[in-house]
């Protein structure tokens, strides 16, 4: 699983003064199930409607599901950086790169 891969930089990405969130277009129960899974290391929303997946232009091309990857965005609510990626948790340095290059990154 992306999301336990990842969880073992979440020290890292939330030293930028960024949190992590998963969104999955499974029902709740499922995404309570994951959230258990991660052992509750990173929150995990559903989104079976996929408003907020079409929001910040994570469904999957071809799909009618969400597609993997991540999406910075700033304290305004600003997409700084959207990437699809289904092997984000194995990228993490990446997404460091792109939290320290945005304005998200906080001055702690």
């Amino acid at each position: 699983m992306q999301l336990g891969k990842l969880r073992e930089r979440l020290d890292m990405i939330r030293e930028t003064g960024a949190e992590v969130f998963a969104i999955s277009n499974d029902d709740r129960e499922r995404a309570r199930q994951m959230a258990d899974e991660l052992k509750r290391a990173i929150p995990v929303l559903a989104d079976p409607s996929m408003r907020v997946i079409y929001r910040y232009g994570m469904k999957g091309q071809g799909m009618p599901m969400a597609d993997m990857g991540y999406v910075v965005i700033d304290n305004t609510g600003v997409i700084r950086h959207r990437t699809i990626d289904r092997q984000f948790g194995e990228h993490a340095d990446a997404i460091l790169n792109a939290l320290r290059a945005s304005p998200v990154a906080t001055q702690r």
